[in-house]
C-alpha cells in the first residue's frame, strides 16, 4: 500500500484543484495488522446506540495482538477529524488512533496510523459515489481498501430486486438492519410469486432485522418513560430508531426514551407487507386457475361459485364476466351468420346491445335484403342504412313490374315520408300505388294535402284540373258555402281536411260615394293610448252581379262538381250591393265631450297610395301640413289634398289611393 505522499506533483495538482462538495462523511472502518477494511461510508451522522454497540464488539481487543477492531470517525466539512463521539476516543487503542486528517483541494486525506500501514481516502465526492465505492479513484490514489459490508449489502439488494433465488456467500442476516426499509418493502410489494416472497421471509428474523422507524413528520425523545419527561431530542420521519430495550410501551435506544405507539416496527411493518402480498398472490393464482377455462359453461361454475370467488377483486370479476360475454357474443353472431336469415341476426342485434359484432350483423342484413331485388327489400336496406340511393331501387322495383306487387305498409310509409315532399310529387305517387295491391291514393289524403306547394284559392275555370282536385279531392264531397264578397263571388267548399275558396269576378256598376265615423276602439288605438280615436272615411258604392259569361262558368264548375248545399242556382242571378272605401283618417276628441271643431291648431296629414292587388308592391304615403286651421277646416282641405292627388300618376297604374288616413295637431 502506498502512502499519498508517494504520489508524482501532477497527480497531487490535479486533484488539489478539483471543484468537489465538502461533505460531512462518516466512516466504520474495521482494522487488523494487516488491512483496513471500510465498513461502511455515509453522509448521515451513525446513531449513538449504532456506537455503542460497536464499541462493545471491541471491548478487551488488541491489534498487536491480531485482534480486529472496528470504530467509527467523522470527517466534517472544517477540515478536521473527529470521534464520531469524543469520550468513545478511550475505547480505541492507542497503536490505531486517528492521527492527523486535513483537506487540499477538495480531497480529505486521511491518515490512519496502524502499524507499517499509511491509507488514504477521498471525501464524499470521490470516495463515495452513488452509494457505492470508488475503487477505480482509490487504485488511482494508490490506495486499496477492501469493503465486506457493502459486497454483502449489494449481494442482499440483489436477493430483493432478482426474482431467482440467489446462493449468498456468507450468512448475510446480519447486514440485513442496513439495507433501506423502503427499499425492502418495495421489493415484497414488487414481489411476483409465493417462493420470491419465501427468500424474502428467509432473510428476515427478530433478532437481525431489530428497531424502529419514526412514521411521524417529528418525535420526541425523553429522559424517562413518561410524557411528563425531558425532551432531550427529537427525530424526523423516516429516522431509525435500535431499541436497546421497551418498558411500558416506551422504547430506549441508548439515550433516552420514545413512545411506542409513534413507532413503525420494521420487521411487523415488512411482516406485514409479506402477509398481504402473498394473499395478493395466492388470489392471483386462484383467479388464473378459476378463469383457465375458455368455455361459458366453465366460466358460469366459478361465477356461480361465492366460495370460490371470495376475496376476488371485484374487477377481475368483471373482467371474468365480460370475457364470458365476449365468447356469447362470438357464440351467437357464429349462430345467426350460418342460419344466414334476418330473424337470426335481428336476435343477435336484440341480444347483444354492445356486441362486437354488430356492424357485421348490420350489413350482413342489407345483403340479405338487397338480394330480394323487391321494394321491401330496397326500402328495408333504405331503413338499415338511410342510403337514399335504395330509394330510387324501391321506385323501380314496382315501376318495372309487369304485374300488380304487394308491399309492406309501413314501408311504403317510410318511402312517402323519405321522398314525397311536394304536390309536383303526387302524380309519380299516384302511378306507384296504382301497382300496388291494397293500397289507394285516398289512404294518403291527409299527408297529400299537408305537401308543400298546396293551394286553397282556385278560379271557377282552373279548379277541376289542379294537382289537389284530380289526386285527392275529387274522392271526397265537400259543403258548399255561396257568398258575395266585395266584387267577386265565392264558392266556399269544406272538405274534412282543408278549406276551398273558388273566386269568380262580378260586373259592377258605381251606384254613390258616402261618408261614414266609427270609433276605432281600445285595440286599434293602442299607439295613441286614447281610447276615443274616431276613424272618418269616405267609400263608394256599386251594384254587382255576375255577367253572363261568368255565370256560365260557375254553373258549369257547380255541374261537373259534386257537393252538398242548401240553396238554389237561381240565387247566383242575384245583385249585390259592395263597397270600396276611397280615403280615411284618424282623429282623437281627447274627451268624450272636446271637439276639436272650434280650436285653432296646426295639423298634419298622411295620405296614402297602395298597391294593388293585396299583395301588390309596398304601399307609398304622402304628408302635408295645414297650419292655423280649426280641425273641421283642416279635414276639408286635407280631403281636398287627397283628392287632387293621382297615386296612378306619381306610381304607376297598380296603384290606387286609400286617402289620408291620419289627421293629428301639431
Amino acid at each position: 500500500m502506498k502512502n499519498l505522499s508517494s504520489l508524482s506533483t501532477k497527480t497531487q495538482f490535479q486533484y488539489a484543484n478539483e471543484k468537489l462538495p465538502h461533505k460531512e462523511l462518516q466512516v466504520i472502518f474495521q482494522l487488523t495488522k494487516d488491512k483496513i477494511d471500510v465498513v461502511d461510508i455515509s453522509a448521515k451522522k451513525i446513531s449513538r446506540q449504532a456506537l455503542i454497540k460497536l464499541l462493545k464488539q471491541n471491548e478487551g481487543k488488541n491489534i498487536a495482538n491480531g485482534d480486529t477492531f472496528i470504530d467509527c470517525v467523522v470527517l466534517t466539512h472544517t477540515n478536521r477529524s473527529k470521534p464520531c463521539f469524543t469520550d468513545a476516543k478511550k475505547n480505541i487503542p492507542e497503536n490505531s488512533v486517528f492521527h492527523d486528517s486535513e483537506v487540499s483541494g477538495g480531497m480529505v486525506l486521511m491518515t490512519v496510523l496502524v502499524p507499517y500501514i499509511v491509507v488514504g481516502a477521498a471525501s464524499d465526492g470521490d470516495f463515495y459515489v452513488n452509494n457505492k465505492i470508488d475503487n477505480e479513484l482509490l487504485n488511482r490514489v494508490g490506495a486499496t481498501i477492501k469493503s465486506d459490508i457493502f459486497t454483502t449489502k449489494n449481494e442482499i439488494h440483489d436477493a430483493l430486486t432478482n426474482n431467482a433465488i440467489p446462493t449468498f456467500t456468507k450468512n448475510v442476516k446480519p447486514y440485513m438492519s442496513l439495507i433501506d426499509h423502503d427499499f425492502l418493502i418495495k421489493a415484497i410489494n414488487s414481489a411476483q410469486s409465493i417462493e420470491k416472497l419465501e427468500s424474502i421471509k428467509r432473510l428476515l428474523s427478530n433478532d437481525n432485522y431489530y428497531g424502529f422507524v419514526v412514521k411521524s413528520p417529528v418525535v420526541n425523545q425523553r429522559n424517562r418513560p413518561s410524557t411528563k419527561g425531558k425532551i432531550i431530542n427529537k427525530h424526523k420521519k423516516g429516522t431509525l430508531i435500535i431499541s436497546e430495550k421497551i418498558e411500558d410501551g416506551w422504547v430506549y435506544n441508548g439515550e433516552g426514551w420514545i413512545y411506542k405507539k409513534i413507532l413503525l416496527s420494521r420487521l411487523a411493518d415488512a411482516q406485514k407487507a409479506i402477509s398481504y402480498r402473498e394473499n395478493n398472490l395466492r388470489l392471483n393464482q386462484r383467479y388464473a386457475g378459476l378463469v383457465s377455462g375458455s368455455s361459458v359453461a366453465s366460466i358460469n361454475k366459478v361465477l356461480n361459485n361465492k366460495e370460490h370467488l371470495a376475496g376476488i377483486p371485484q374487477d377481475k370479476i368483471n373482467k371474468l364476466k365480460a370475457k364470458r360475454y365476449a365468447l356469447l357474443d362470438e357464440a351467437d353472431f357464429k349462430a345467426a351468420k350460418q342460419k344466414n336469415t334476418v330473424a337470426g341476426f335481428d336476435r343477435y342485434l336484440a341480444q347483444h346491445k354492445k356486441g362486437a359484432y354488430r356492424n357485421e350483423a348490420v350489413l350482413a342484413k342489407k345483403a340479405i335484403f338487397v338480394s330480394q331485388a323487391s321494394f321491401d327489400g330496397y326500402m328495408n336496406a333504405f331503413a338499415l342504412t338511410k342510403k337514399r340511393s335504395f330509394l330510387a331501387l324501391a321506385k323501380n322495383a314496382i315501376v318495372n313490374s309487369n304485374e300488380s306487387v304487394h308491399v309492406n305498409r309501413q314501408l311504403l310509409d317510410t318511402y312517402f315520408e323519405a321522398q314525397i315532399k311536394h304536390k309536383n310529387s303526387i302524380s309519380e305517387f299516384a302511378g306507384l300505388l296504382d301497382k300496388i295491391n291494397d293500397a289507394s291514393i285516398n289512404d294518403y289524403s291527409k299527408k297529400l294535402l299537408k305537401l308543400s306547394g298546396i293551394n286553397t284559392s282556385f278560379r271557377t275555370d282552373n279548379y277541376l284540373e289542379s294537382i289537389e282536385y284530380q289526386y285527392i279531392l275529387q274522392y271526397f264531397t265537400p259543403q258548399l258555402n255561396v257568398n258575395y264578397h266585395h266584387k267577386y263571388l265565392n264558392l266556399d267548399l269544406t272538405y274534412p281536411d282543408i278549406n276551398i275558396r273558388i273566386k269568380e269576378d262580378a260586373n259592377c256598376d258605381f251606384k254613390e260615394t258616402k261618408n261614414g265615423v266609427r270609433n276605432r276602439g281600445f285595440l286599434e288605438s293602442l299607439v295613441t293610448l286614447n281610447g276615443d280615436d274616431k276613424v272618418a272615411y269616405t267609400y263608394d258604392v256599386f251594384n254587382c252581379k255576375l255577367g253572363r259569361n261568368e255565370l256560365t262558368s260557375v254553373k258549369k264548375l257547380l255541374h261537373d262538381l259534386p257537393y252538398y248545399a242548401d240553396f238554389s242556382a237561381s240565387t247566383l242571378s242575384k245583385s249585390w250591393e259592395a263597397t270600396e272605401t276611397t280615403s280615411s283618417y284618424t282623429y282623437s276628441t281627447e274627451t268624450k265631450s272636446t271637439s276639436f271643431s272650434s280650436q285653432l291648431a296646426d295639423w298634419k296629414y298622411t295620405i296614402t297610395c297602395s298597391g294593388r292587388p293585396i299583395f301588390g308592391p309596398p304601399s307609398r304615403t304622402h304628408s302635408g301640413l295645414i297650419k292655423n286651421s280649426t280641425h273641421s277646416d283642416a279635414y276639408l282641405m286635407a280631403q281636398k289634398a287627397a283628392d287632387e292627388l293621382s297615386c296612378v300618376e306619381l306610381h304607376g297604374p297598380e296603384y290606387f289611393k286609400t286617402g289620408y288616413v291620419d289627421i293629428e295637431i301639431q
